[in-house]
């Protein structure tokens, strides 16, 4: 007789619990919002409607960036030197002045320049006999028709072979101009942020209004300057209403035994439509959102599960998206079965 009481004892006070981790499922959600500067109560009530406004912002900048797009080219160019006065005095060149270096090979100087006292200038040489010319490898230049007792302080100096070869040579060039225009209008971007306390969770829009290079396309240049003047429309919106209207459109949707967390609406992503309206903006409003399951959902109905082996419940469960990881935990232990009443049976979200 005692021996039967404790099969009964044991047979009903079997229970089961079923720990679940669920798999948040991405809802995607996406409405037309109109942003109004003085909404009514019956159009925050009826319609897709929240207080808000939209603010233009206008911020100017340069900045000098270097070329980074080259060519090759031919040219009767054969380099450039750097002319050194180490005298007291201004030294006036002319125009084809000669340079000649130590292998005998003879260059001109390519412009008028005057080289002040004690100062340096950069000027492109060719070669005096292209026919005959060599490569002067770098060093020291004397300029031929100079007075001798000035050659050793005012002269020339080679940095970079000077060379007949078609050369590579950097020019101005339009993937140059959009670096240099996108670099200098995201760093304008910031600090008018910082200079008008624009929170990152605004909806803006940023517009490059105009920009302007120093030098023109094509042009060999080593670096230009590029001024920048960008517009930014920030879109100021009432989080408390637009929070409500999300939580209107979610709860039209077909969740099915799904449960949705807090809306967060810093994560709200706007794309404005038109600003040009009068006294409100048309917005276009993306927002993701994770859904978990619940106890609702008709998959965990106790009355589905009890009774059924254990096998019978993790094959039901492994083949849900809805369900990252689960544990089913049986006491007695010895027992392949869930308990038939559904009061023994415990399912526990963990989120």
């Amino acid at each position: 007789m005692a021996i039967i009481a404790v099969v009964v004892f044991l047979f009903f006070s079997s229970q089961a619990t079923i720990f679940i981790v669920p798999n948040p499922q991405k809802i995607n959600l996406s409405f037309n919002l109109e942003v109004k500067n003085e909404p009514t109560a019956a159009d925050l009530a009826e319609k897709d409607i929240v207080a808000g406004r939209i603010s233009t912002y206008v911020k100017k900048g340069s900045s000098t960036f270097e070329v980074l797009s080259t060519k090759t080219v031919d040219s009767e160019i054969v380099g450039q030197v750097t002319l050194i006065n180490q005298s007291p005095r201004n030294q006036t060149l002319v125009r084809t002045t000669q340079l000649q270096a130590e292998n005998g090979v003879i260059v001109r100087t390519n412009k008028n320049v005057v080289v002040s006292a004690g100062s340096r200038v950069l000027v492109d040489v060719f070669a005096k006999d292209p026919p005959t010319f060599s490569d002067i490898e770098p060093g020291k230049l004397v300029i031929i028709k100079l007075n001798p007792l000035l050659q050793d302080k005012i002269y020339a100096l080679v940095d970079k072979t000077l060379t007949s070869s078609p050369r590579e040579v950097k020019v101005l060039a339009e993937s140059d101009i959009k670096r240099a225009r996108d670099d200098l209008s995201n760093r304008l971007l910031v600090d008018l942020k910082k200079e008008n306390s624009i929170i990152e969770s605004s909806g803006l829009v940023l517009t490059v209004k105009s920009f302007k290079a120093d030098k023109n396309l094509g042009e060999e240049a080593d670096n230009f300057n590029l001024e920048v003047e960008i517009e930014a429309k920030v879109l100021e919106i009432n989080e408390e209403q637009l929070a409500g209207l999300i939580s209107k459109k979610v709860s039209n949707l077909d969740l099915s035994g799904l449960s949705i967390g807090q809306i967060d609406v810093r994560d709200v992503a706007y794309v404005i439509i038109d600003d040009d309206l009068d006294g409100s903006v048309l917005v276009k409003v993306n927002y993701s959102l994770l859904a978990d399951i619940s106890e609702a959902n008709s998959l965990l109905n106790k009355v589905n599960l009890a009774g059924k082996s254990i096998k019978e419940v993790e094959e039901l469960l492994t083949r849900q998206e809805t369900i990252k990881e689960f544990e089913i935990k049986i006491s007695p232990y010895w027992r392949k079965n869930l308990p038939q009443q559904i009061s023994k049976i415990k399912i526990l979200i963990k989120n």
